[in-house]
């Protein structure tokens, strides 16, 4: 019978650890809960300074799945490094499937189901993966991915991973992601990933802090977050143009949602001259969109 185990990282997402804990744990044996008292310093090496982690690991103990978590504590130079400490721990341990769940994904009941499913019909695989929405400010919004799935603007991107292999001889190189590995399993069950549904100072913390810190304008926290509208275009804090907007969602939401309470935000107006700044830089992310197309064509 195949094994599979969970990875949890547990930094500043009090908010979501003990709902996500109980999302994975019906379909888990076990749910390694990676904590460390400061930020990854490889992508910002300010973030140990400014950003301590504010969560206590105290509080899984308030989880009804509480039996089934074990805690590995340390601290880490970047994200990969502690992903893959995990992966050696979980494959020692004789799993033979690492689920990479991080605290602000979620999965229906029938959408775990039907993915582990898959995954126990098709064992022979180094990742898999799944399509994953990206939830904007609450779960009433989701983002719009300019071309993702071979559809243009839709709400589905595609998750890095959701889950490796501990059979094989593959593992972390870039963040959450295994670059080398050669074969993926595309999975059908949605990552509801609500990974912008943070109040201003937690999202602050955020792009301060994770594994894109350096590629982050500098201006889109108060571009495009502070000053968010419906209305507003281009939100990707990276490359604006790849996030042409927020939707409406009302899909599907796993119980262990239920009662969330969305975090509340500041709303500033920007000045005509900050307006203007900022659409001369997306103006440019345009211009660096389609050069990157047109060079993709010449492959």
């Amino acid at each position: 019978m195949l094994r599979f185990a969970s990875q949890i990282l547990f930094f500043n997402c009090d908010q979501f650890i003990l709902r996500t804990i109980a999302n994975c744990a019906p379909f888990v044996e076990r749910i390694f809960i990676l904590y460390s008292p400061e930020p990854w310093n490889a992508y910002n090496k300010e973030a140990p300074k400014h950003f301590p982690n504010r969560s206590n690991p105290a509080l899984l103990k308030l989880s009804p799945y509480f039996q089934k978590i074990q805690l590995v504590e340390g601290v880490w130079e970047s994200e990969e490094e502690q992903r893959e400490d995990c992966r050696l721990i979980a494959q020692r341990q004789g799993f033979d499937f690492l689920i990479v769940q991080d605290a602000d994904e979620f999965y229906t009941a029938e959408d775990y189901q039907k993915n582990l499913a898959l995954m126990r019909a098709n064992p022979g695989y180094e990742v898999y993966q799944t399509p994953w929405i990206n939830f904007w400010k609450s779960v009433g919004y989701a983002l719009v991915h300019r071309h993702h799935l071979g559809v243009e603007n839709t709400i589905y991107g595609t998750c890095p991973l959701f889950a490796i292999n501990l059979k094989m001889p593959v593992h972390f190189e870039s963040r959450r992601v295994p670059r080398a590995a050669k074969s993926v399993f595309r999975l059908p069950g949605v990552c509801l990933h609500l990974s912008y549904v943070f109040s201003d100072l937690d999202l602050f913390t955020k792009i301060g802090t994770w594994g894109h810190a350096h590629q982050v304008n500098k201006n889109w926290f108060r571009w495009k977050w502070l000053a968010w509208h419906p209305g507003k275009r281009n939100l990707n804090p990276i490359s604006s143009v790849e996030w042409p907007r927020a939707v409406p969602y009302t899909g599907p939401l796993p119980p262990e949602l239920n009662e969330f309470v969305n975090p509340r935000h500041v709303s500033i107006q920007l000045s005509w001259c900050d307006r203007l700044h900022e659409r001369l830089d997306d103006a440019g992310q345009w211009v660096l969109y389609y050069l990157k197309k047109w060079r993709a064509s010449l492959r």
